[in-house]
């Protein structure tokens, strides 16, 4: 296991919006550090909220999340080891896509060899080696869910979180990006939930 990777705890979380939409509804949830989990079901049951919730986008109505033990459910994003990709990638189309890769490190102290160096590490990871000087709309839109993964990773978070990132490709493709995604998990012993 990834010395970073935390457990994640939902103890009867529930989440409402306004006076009466509940969107989850005292859940309760233990993902083991290192473990891969995939939350599953249709449309409008809970899972993005669920997600956002453990990220710190949205605060719990009632109930208890932590991270690595640590009481989490009043903190917000910034104060949350969490790193997140989206469904729609969200690259800066200005930058160059090791500029990208690298834009969260520019905030957590490192150096500039330090950054460039990780970044690197990072499109390696998922393929992408000798891609850093291209904008993200020179790539495909595998290439650019793959930017947004190693964006993701080079922070080392405690957790990674899945937000549907693979639905705007093609079901070849979705498969093998999928198998992707796994194997990094597996080979750095990563907490992510999909």
């Amino acid at each position: 296991i990834n010395s970073n990777a935390a457990p994640v705890s939902f103890q009867n979380v529930t989440k409402v919006y306004g006076k009466d939409v509940v969107a989850v509804d005292t859940i309760n949830l233990d993902i083991e550090a290192g473990k891969l989990v995939t939350l599953l079901g249709p449309s409008g049951c809970g899972k993005t909220t669920t997600l956002r919730l453990i990220a710190g986008l949205e605060m719990a109505t009632q109930g208890k999340i932590t991270i690595g033990g640590r009481d989490v459910t009043q903190l917000p994003a910034t104060d949350r080891d969490v790193s997140m990709v989206f469904q729609s990638y969200a690259l800066f189309p200005h930058m160059s896509v090791l500029e990208n890769v690298s834009y969260g490190l520019n905030f957590s102290g490192f150096n500039k060899s330090e950054i460039s160096d990780r970044a690197a590490a990072g499109l390696d990871l998922v393929g992408l080696r000798g891609y850093g000087e291209r904008l993200p709309s020179e790539l495909s839109g595998g290439q650019q869910q793959r930017v947004a993964v190693a964006r993701a990773l080079v922070l080392e978070p405690q957790v990674l979180l899945f937000d549907e990132p693979l639905s705007n490709l093609d079901a070849k493709l979705r498969r093998q990006v999928r198998e992707e995604i796994r194997e990094i998990q597996q080979n750095l012993g990563l907490t992510v939930v999909y």
